[in-house]
């Protein structure tokens, strides 16, 4: 590309967006990629600081204009339940279609973004997003970008996004609240609506709730009972902790076809135990944790479980990068 002066500029086509930015009053563009400067644009560009102007050469052969970058950089990022929004200022980005799970390939997108000056910038792996919400962007730095740039990126992707969205399926949730103190009425369960509140932001609504006294047959029972009536997710909560009265998570082992973890490098709530049925339905043991703040590993876990995005002791071990949540 070549820069000529604005006063000479009449009949050349813009080569990219002009912003104007007025603080605290203003930001847009006036001056698209591809305009054809006319006489009256002249003091226009001026006002805006633009004493030259850009446009093609011949010899720019083997580079891909801005634009051109960040389309083939959606095309290879963007997944499931999302779509590009308009071109501006060189940049597309990714838009939610539907509530859900955001996830992420990181490592590719790690690799992607070593390549050279493109970008590809994104939420948080793992974050919960609603429909209509942007999602990631992609640009490059520079106007022109050489194509073997791309074409780098591409043998990564591997024609296989990077990005996409799991809606929220498991809808239905079966409660069972341990503890004989609750059970005989002496105080009032805590748990329950709490849960209820935080799974409702993911569409998730209670249908079967069962109270049982500290006993591991009586746990076990229950848990079978809220499966029964079609509870998507199972919650268990109290007795979770390590005092040799609490025998939730010994019976959640007994009951489920397999245990990920009891215990979570996510603090607070880090007595959480992970366990999923044969037929694939998730079991949550909730520590007392939850009553009192916010966020909390219940927090981390449930948008996963309601996504249906299975988790594995790898995911549970990397947790602990981020998981301080105060």
């Amino acid at each position: 590309m070549k820069s000529i002066r604005t006063q000479d500029a009449v009949g050349h086509a813009l080569l990219h967006d002009l912003v104007r930015i007025v603080i605290g009053e203003v930001k847009d563009t006036p001056f698209r990629r591809g305009h054809v400067i006319t006489e009256e644009d002249i003091p226009k560009l001026l006002d805006l600081g633009k004493e030259h102007v850009f446009v093609m050469e011949p010899e720019d052969e083997g580079f891909l204009h801005e634009e051109d970058v960040a389309r083939a950089l959606y095309d290879m990022a963007g997944g499931n339940y999302m779509h590009a929004g308009p071109m501006s200022q060189g940049k597309i980005e990714a838009i939610a279609d539907t509530d859900g799970l955001f996830k992420v390939d990181v490592e590719r997108l790690h690799a992607i973004n070593s390549v050279g000056e493109l970008t590809i910038v994104t939420k948080f792996n793992n974050t919960p997003v609603k429909a209509g919400e942007k999602l990631a962007g992609m640009r490059c730095i520079p106007l022109l970008l050489d194509e073997k740039q791309v074409e780098a990126a591409r043998d990564i992707a591997k024609d296989e996004p990077i990005l996409h969205v799991k809606p929220f399926e498991r809808k239905t949730m079966g409660i069972v609240t341990t503890g004989s103190e609750v059970f005989e009425g002496r105080i009032k369960d805590a748990f329950t609506p709490i849960i209820e509140k935080r799974c409702a932001e993911y569409g998730a609504r209670k249908i079967a709730h069962e109270i049982v006294p500290d006993n591991t047959d009586d746990i076990v029972a229950a848990i079978d009972k809220v499966k029964a009536a079609g509870a998507d997710i199972i919650f268990c909560t109290g007795g979770m902790s390590v005092d040799p009265d609490d025998l939730t998570p010994g019976a959640i082992k007994r009951y489920a076809d397999r245990v990920v973890t009891y215990g979570l490098p996510v603090l607070p709530g880090s007595m959480v135990c992970i366990a999923y049925c044969a037929d694939g339905i998730p079991i949550l043991g909730v520590p007392g944790g939850v009553l009192f703040s916010k966020p909390t590993a219940f927090d981390e876990i449930v948008p996963r479980l309601v996504a249906d995005d299975e988790i594995t002791k790898e995911d549970c071990i990397r947790m602990g990068h981020g998981g301080f949540l105060g």
